[in-house]
């Protein structure tokens, strides 16, 4: 391990599939999260969703309510047409960006993990799609300072 890094510290990568057409899945998945106010950015085939704010997080910690309500995290879903429905791959990480070491003191990968799983799930029932947790899903964090 590096002294400095630039890689998410937190990342899953899944398949999904739908009965529904790629424009509909893709349209689902952005006005779920634009009625939350997040940040959907739309190409032709894919949405990518942004959450938190880098510099809120890294101020405020992870210790923090407003520090883990900011988490810098980011998903993208590109579809694509199959011959009975559309083919979704999501790729769901931090985007923490450059630190110092590994980034995983106080509890921050699991905090990610965390939030990432509530994530994706909501993103799967939004489209209709039922998801399993892919692992074990740490408990809240203790502290609410």
């Amino acid at each position: 391990m590096g002294l400095f890094s630039t890689k998410p510290i937190v990342e899953k990568k899944e398949q999904w599939t739908s009965r529904r057409p790629p424009q509909e899945v893709l349209d689902a998945l952005a006005a779920a999260f634009a009625s939350h106010g997040e940040d959907v950015r739309r190409e032709k085939t894919s949405v990518e969703v942004r959450f938190g704010s880098n510099s809120v997080y890294r101020t405020m910690g992870n210790m923090t309510a407003e520090g883990r309500a900011n988490m810098p995290l980011a998903l993208t879903f590109t579809a694509s047409g199959s011959g009975s429905g559309t083919g979704i791959a999501v790729h769901a990480r931090d985007t923490y960006g450059f630190r110092l070491g590994s980034g995983k003191s106080f509890g921050v990968p699991k905090t990610f993990n965390r939030r990432l799983e509530e994530l994706l799930s909501y993103a799967a029932g939004a489209i209709g799609n039922d998801r399993p947790v892919t692992g074990p899903v740490p408990a809240p964090p203790l502290f609410n300072i």
